[in-house]
């Protein structure tokens, strides 16, 4: 930012907040301020916080944060707060403070790393000056110089009544905490419909502490309250090449898999599925690839929740088993047709798109599973021709009553494989 600009805030600040403290404001107002975000910004000397004191949160930057040149408040109730919540992806809160036609925005959190380790959170923190909506500057935090206590300003609105962020989005009501290692804390408790240990894993990852957040989900998986911690810790497990532990990915998975939660079963299938197909930790087992992933797509639960990916990993399983015996397995395209026409009732245009190039190049040569296809579709009265299995689009009562349709012929389709 330079000295110029920054001049000409300092002066407009100055005149739009008359009441902002100073070095002579009271003291016991100053010892309760709380700080939620400190950075210092690349390539400069200037630092840039955000604090809360009271029921305002508190904006400052310059070359020190006990004399800045820019100090901005604003009202909790009031304050242009609002989230971008994927963990694994990205764990972020954004703030806005606004001084006339000039918005500065700071967004902080974590995010994934790139190569080798896409996994690691690392954390970032970003300030954006704009004027009438034109950016003038983007400042980047040092990494290394980031203090940040996560879910703090949310907490605290949460406090004081407020509902919603500034995008019109409810605000989440999970216990926010931040918690001690695993073996430093008390041990699991149903709650609600989680269970504490399950609840820390998740306060450990929003912190980007994905080390403590998998003690904590191991804890949740040995408890046995539910299958949620199982689920996390096999991710991660998995997934991040810090905490990775094949055994234990495949142990995790396995207890949710076999297990009758809806949810996440078929997802748990999923990943044990692919690593039977990669030989991702294991031996290829096409057998049990093929067993994990018609359940992930088709089979888990008699709600018909399914894990689309799982279809398009099963389409992926039924390819490589027909390589072994072509002339044994003609028509295994129809079965893989079925599970890419899955997919679609969950509007997963990738591999819905999958299904209908596959019908295509079906129909152009002519394919036998093309006849068989229609055929069963006359024979069992489910849709108005093959070609219509692979529709995308339809409220959820349709989907729903489409995957059971398409259930019916998947087991249909087994009986013609040959």
């Amino acid at each position: 930012m330079s000295n110029r600009l920054v001049r000409h805030l300092s002066l407009v600040l100055a005149v739009a907040w008359p009441g902002l403290p100073t070095a002579r404001a009271n003291t016991a107002a100053a010892t309760a301020e709380e700080n939620v975000m400190t950075c210092g910004i690349q390539g400069q000397d200037r630092p840039v916080s955000v604090s809360i004191a009271g029921a305002r949160a508190i904006y400052r930057y310059g070359a020190s944060l006990q004399r800045p040149e820019l100090t901005l408040t604003s009202s909790l109730a009031e304050l242009d707060y609002r989230r971008n919540s994927d963990v694994g992806d990205t764990i972020d809160e954004i703030v806005t403070f606004n001084n006339g036609d000039t918005a500065y925005r700071i967004t902080a959190g974590f995010r994934n790393g790139a190569a080798p380790d896409p996994t690691a959170l690392h954390p970032f923190g970003l300030l954006t000056v704009s004027r009438r909506g034109k950016t003038l500057t983007n400042l980047t935090c040092r990494p290394d110089s980031i203090r940040r206590v996560h879910d703090r300003l949310l907490a605290r609105m949460r406090d004081i009544g407020r509902e919603r962020s500034s995008d019109g989005q409810s605000f989440p009501n999970y216990q926010i905490q931040y918690p001690a290692p695993a073996a430093q804390s008390a041990p699991c408790k149903i709650d609600f419909n989680v269970d504490t240990c399950w609840s820390r894993g998740v306060a450990s990852a929003r912190g980007g502490d994905l080390r403590h957040a998998l003690e904590h989900y191991d804890m949740s998986c040995t408890a046995g309250f539910n299958d949620l911690g199982c689920y996390e810790a096999g991710k991660l497990y998995l997934q991040n090449r810090q905490l990775r532990d094949y055994a234990r990915a495949q142990a995790r998975f396995t207890q949710v898999c076999d297990g009758d939660d809806p949810g996440r079963g078929p997802y748990a299938c999923k990943y044990l599925g692919w690593m039977h197909l990669t030989a991702t930790g294991m031996t290829r087992d096409l057998d049990k690839a093929w067993s994990r992933l018609a359940l992930a797509c088709f089979l888990h639960n008699n709600v018909d929740m399914i894990d689309p990916e799982g279809c398009h990993f099963f389409a992926q399983t039924v390819a490589a088993v027909r390589s072994t015996a072509p002339s044994r397995y003609a028509k295994a395209d129809l079965v893989a047709y079925v599970a890419l026409a899955q997919a679609c009732t969950d509007n997963a245009q990738t591999v819905c798109d999958e299904a209908k190039a596959l019908y295509r190049k079906g129909a152009a040569q002519h394919a036998s599973w093309i006849k068989s296809c229609d055929a069963l579709v006359r024979t069992r009265k489910t849709f108005a021709s093959c070609e219509a299995m692979a529709q995308s689009g339809a409220d959820y009562d349709t989907a729903m009553a489409t995957r059971g349709k398409l259930k019916s012929m998947f087991l249909a389709a087994l009986n013609n494989l040959n």
